[in-house]
C-alpha cells in the first residue's frame, strides 16, 4: 500500500511523456490538448498562433503551449521539429515556466543536444517503448529548466526558480532538508514552502522525488549501474525505498523497467 503521506501515489503512475520529430502540413489547422507541449525548430519553419500572437518556430528556436490552449499552425516548406508532450504529473519541470505560451531561444550546445535526440532511430512497434520516451522526455526537461527562467511578468516574489531547480537537480544524492534549503535562498521555511509550491506546483520533498525518479529512468538504460549503486546515486536511504518509489511512479519496479527497456 502507498505511504499514507504520498497522495501522488495514491492516484497510480502518470501518463508517460512522449517524443517525437513532426511535420506540419501547409494547410492551416488547430487543436488543444490536456497537456504541455514543448517545441523545437529542426529543419524549415512552422507558423503557430495562440491567442492572437503569431510565432514563428524554426532552427534555433522553440515554443512553449500550455495545455489547453487552442493553438493554430501551419507548416511552410520543409518544416520538421522536435515535439515533448508531457502530460500533468508528469516530468519534473516548474509549473511556473509552462504556465503560459512562451517562445525561446535554443542556444547551440542545446540544439546539438535536441538535433541528437532527433536523429536517434525510432524503436521498434507503435511509437517505441515507454522506458525509451521517458529517457529522452527527461534529458529535454532537464535542458528545458536549466536553459530558461520564470519571465519577469510571472514571478510572485523575487523567488529564484531556475537557480532553486539547477541547485536541486545538481544535488540529487544530497537529502532535502526544508531549512537548508530555505536559508540557501534567503527565505523563511513557511515563505520558501509557499512560493515553492506556487512554482514548481508540487512540495519541495516530492519535487526533488520527481527529479530523482527522471534521472533513474536515464542510468537504468546503462546496465553497468547495478540498482543498489543508483539508489545511493540518487540520495535514497537504500535499494528499497528507491524500488518502493519508482514502482509507485511508474507502475513496475525498476529492474523490470530495465529489463521492458531492453528488450524493446
Amino acid at each position: 500500500m502507498p505511504p499514507r503521506d504520498d497522495p501522488a501515489a495514491r492516484a497510480g503512475p502518470p501518463a508517460p511523456p512522449l517524443v517525437e520529430t513532426r511535420v506540419y502540413r501547409p494547410e492551416p489547422d488547430w487543436h488543444r490538448h490536456g497537456y504541455t507541449q514543448v517545441l523545437f525548430g529542426l529543419d524549415g519553419a512552422s507558423e503557430l498562433e495562440i491567442g492572437g500572437h503569431l510565432h514563428r518556430l524554426d532552427p534555433g528556436s522553440g515554443l512553449i503551449v500550455p495545455a489547453g490552449e487552442r493553438h493554430d499552425f501551419l507548416g511552410l516548406a520543409d518544416n520538421r521539429q522536435l515535439v515533448l508532450d508531457v502530460p500533468p504529473g508528469s516530468l519534473a519541470v516548474p509549473a511556473a515556466l509552462t504556465g503560459r505560451p512562451r517562445a525561446f531561444a535554443v542556444t547551440a550546445g542545446w540544439a546539438e543536444r535536441v538535433r541528437r535526440i532527433a536523429a536517434m532511430p525510432p524503436e521498434p512497434g507503435r511509437g517505441g517503448s515507454r522506458q525509451h520516451h521517458w529517457r529522452l522526455a527527461a534529458a529535454l526537461a532537464g535542458d528545458l529548466a536549466l536553459g530558461l527562467d520564470v519571465p519577469e511578468r510571472d514571478r510572485l516574489a523575487p523567488f529564484p526558480v531556475a537557480q532553486i531547480d539547477a541547485y536541486l537537480r545538481q544535488h540529487l544524492d544530497a537529502p532535502l532538508r526544508a531549512g537548508d534549503l530555505a536559508g540557501r535562498f534567503g527565505w523563511s521555511v513557511r515563505r520558501f514552502h509557499t512560493l515553492f509550491q506556487e512554482a514548481f506546483g508540487d512540495t519541495p520533498h516530492r519535487y526533488q522525488t520527481r527529479l530523482r525518479l527522471d534521472q533513474a529512468t536515464r542510468l537504468l538504460a546503462d546496465r553497468g549501474h547495478a540498482l543498489a549503486d543508483i539508489s545511493l546515486m540518487l540520495g535514497f536511504p537504500d535499494q528499497t525505498t528507491f524500488t518502493r518509489r519508482f514502482a509507485q511512479r511508474f507502475g513496475m519496479p525498476p529492474g523490470a523497467w530495465r529489463n521492458a527497456g531492453a528488450r524493446a
